[in-house]
């Protein structure tokens, strides 16, 4: 999440930072791309993402209630589609937000990470170094995304 990001666009100078936000081409995406490094967790942009993780959580668990994979019995483009963010979000030490409280879709992460292809795809193209820095980073706002996920729960 933020606090990885912001860290490497700290690491710039202010002039590669500002060259860094021109590039994004559509103002709404830079909007939201300054907005997370200037306010980082408390950004309303990191809101709407754990509202995005919670619909999209919600619809898995209740996908999953008809088979192992998304879709039914068989692993399809969706699961695949699913797995490199829920991967970001295991390795940011976050899963546990969503995932506390549906089992099912706990089973499926658990699956998703046996299979060969997984690991080939995602696990093994990461050094230690990376996964380790992820986690670091979300163990900084762990707590936050929390409270953020029961406010977005509540209606708040």
């Amino acid at each position: 999440f933020s606090a990885m990001f912001r860290d490497r666009m700290k690491s710039m100078t202010p002039e590669q930072r500002e060259g860094r936000f021109r590039n994004v081409g559509d103002p709404v995406k830079r909007a939201r791309f300054i907005s997370t490094y200037e306010e980082g967790v408390e950004s309303p942009y990191v809101f709407e993402g754990v509202g995005a993780f919670e619909a999209a959580f919600s619809k898995m668990e209740k996908d999953l209630q008809n088979g192992p994979w998304l879709l039914g019995a068989e692993m399809s483009l969706a699961d695949i589609n699913m797995m490199p963010f829920i991967a970001r979000i295991a390795y940011l030490d976050l899963v546990d937000v969503w995932m506390a409280d549906r089992p099912a879709t706990k089973s499926w992460w658990e699956r998703t990470q046996a299979l060969p292809t997984f690991r080939a795809s995602i696990t093994d193209k990461l050094e230690r170094s990376d996964i380790d820095a992820m986690r670091i980073s979300g163990g900084k706002i762990k707590s936050r995304v929390a409270e953020l996920r029961t406010q977005y729960l509540r209606g708040v």
